[in-house]
């Protein structure tokens, strides 16, 4: 798949080194090498399902490669630096387009980034794969939840399938107390001090407390941290360590976070050091 990702951009590189650039009203360069007349064109408000690489053209260096991983990005039509080109657009085609750091950057709110400059130029190399409108977006993401949802239900079972003593709240946090302790319970309010493993179901560890790092703590019940560690550690008193496995709904929800996915059951191993 990879070599087969670059075979395409090499294509259209090669396609694009005897046409001129045209110029939007704003002063994109553009070059369209890939175009399929009877395909479907970009409309205001669709959504696109979008290869595209952006080169810095100083030092020829990649700023992001969406064909590097195959993992092409969906942006919406409006997108204020290119929706000039994307209006150009249809379905199936490759381009090639020149814009000002400033403009890219300065639409997206942001700074420029480590080792970009102002009036440095990026040249983007994009392959338009899909072109959505608001109607079929939704659904598009309708049927991904549902698969994401499907997913995290049959990885769940078989992660409970080797357990015992599990016990479940009735807002369906799941838990297993792997020692009990003998100090003071937890009431809301409390601060208290604690030490954590967190993975996804499948072990892939995404958080944990670490020897030389300061202590984690937080108060509970003051929303500081995910409702399934609210209701968690309401369960427990110093010394108890438990394994807390909380569903995405007492977690991160339908968004997910950094490198956990949407929908996504999570495995905490927790021990109660200190309640203030």
């Amino acid at each position: 798949m990879k070599n087969t990702l670059l075979a395409i951009v090499a294509i259209f590189i090669m396609g694009a080194c005897n046409q001129r650039f045209e110029t939007t009203p704003n002063g994109t360069q553009y070059k369209i090498v890939k175009t399929d007349d009877n395909a479907r064109m970009v409309a205001e408000g669709d959504n696109l399902h979008i290869h595209l690489k952006g080169v810095l053209d100083k030092n020829d260096s990649a700023l992001f490669d969406s064909y590097k991983n195959n993992k092409p990005y969906y942006i919406p039509a409006g997108e204020p630096s290119l929706k000039e080109v994307f209006a150009v657009l249809k379905k199936g085609d490759s381009a090639i387009f020149k814009i000002l750091a400033d403009t890219l950057y300065g639409n997206f709110g942001e700074g420029l980034p480590p080792g970009v400059k102002s009036g440095d130029m990026i040249t983007f190399y994009a392959t338009l794969l899909d072109v959505y409108n608001p109607q079929e977006m939704q659904q598009k993401i309708d049927e991904q939840n549902k698969d994401f949802e499907v997913k995290d239900s049959i990885a769940l079972s078989s992660f409970l399938s080797s357990l015992t003593d599990v016990k479940q709240t009735n807002s369906g946090l799941k838990y297993i107390v792997k020692e009990a302790g003998k100090g003071k319970a937890v009431k809301k309010g409390d601060k208290v001090t604690v030490k954590y493993r967190g993975a996804l179901l499948d072990g892939t560890v995404f958080d944990e407390t670490k020897e030389g790092s300061p202590e984690f703590t937080f108060t509970v019940g003051a929303g500081q941290v995910i409702a399934g560690w609210d209701e968690g550690f309401l369960l427990m008193k110093e010394g108890d360590k438990l394994q807390l496995i909380i569903p995405w709904t007492l977690a991160y929800g339908p968004r997910g976070s950094g490198p956990i996915p949407p929908y996504s059951t999570l495995v905490f191993d927790v021990e109660l050091i200190k309640v203030n």
